[in-house]
């Protein structure tokens, strides 16, 4: 009798100390899964991290292009004003010469996002050719539209992980401004394929702190807010 009670007690103390060693195994591999867990989000930021240094760092290598393309834009479309004046088109001379200026704001403003960074612009030495002002036209709109459509929306992307704002403001301009300047080359090649250059506009005016161009300036600039009397005017 008392060798079955003794294997009672045993068994008892056993399965005591076996729970006691379950709960120990559950509480360490809970411990164990808390931390697996917890480690996923610093993981998570590190690489998100990673991503916005380098958009930030992309950012500013996308202003250098951008910039590059609006100072040869600038010199490109006076080049091709002057072209157009002696075949005798000078209202597509006095677009080119809006559109030119518009160009240079875009550029100065890139400059800007580029020295706030702490950059420096690179030095710009633009190449193009100039054509007859026909095939300037047709060219210039596939560029406009290349700007508005690609790349211009690829650089605010990269921007906005970046979370550079005044980056995000520089491209925004020029982006909304080339998309009217294609709008124009547009008429304009029309009109000369149509010999009814007449229909242009004698006049154009330029905000000149987004490059916002127009024909007929609202009140405010559509962009900026830029007050009508403040804006270029080229007639």
């Amino acid at each position: 009798m008392y060798l079955a009670l003794l294997d009672s007690l045993m068994q008892y103390y056993f399965m005591k100390i076996t729970l006691h060693y379950q709960r120990i195994y559950l509480v360490v591999i809970s411990f164990f899964i808390i931390i697996a867990c917890n480690t996923k989000e610093p993981n998570t930021a590190m690489t998100t991290s990673k991503e916005y240094a380098a958009a930030g760092i992309k950012t500013i290598e996308n202003m250098q292009t951008a910039y590059k393309g609006e100072k040869t834009a600038t010199a490109k479309y006076e080049a091709f004003s002057k072209k157009a004046e002696t075949e005798g088109y000078h209202l597509i001379a006095l677009l080119y010469n809006a559109v030119s200026a518009a160009e240079n704001i875009h550029a100065m403003n890139h400059k800007s996002v580029i020295e706030d960074a702490g950059g420096i612009a690179a030095v710009i030495v633009p190449e193009f050719k100039v054509k007859s002002t026909k095939e300037n036209l047709s060219e210039d709109i596939n560029g406009e539209a290349y700007e508005a459509k690609t790349m211009y929306p690829d650089f605010l992307k990269t921007a906005e992980i970046a979370g550079n704002q005044i980056a995000l403001l520089s491209l925004t301009y020029a982006m909304k401004t080339e998309q009217k300047h294609k709008v124009f080359f547009e008429k304009a090649l029309g009109d000369l394929n149509s010999n009814t250059l007449l229909s242009l506009p004698p006049k154009y005016q330029v905000c000149p702190v987004c490059g916002n161009t127009y024909t007929e300036a609202p009140k405010h600039c559509d962009f900026s807010l830029t007050p009508r009397e403040s804006f270029l005017i080229f007639q």
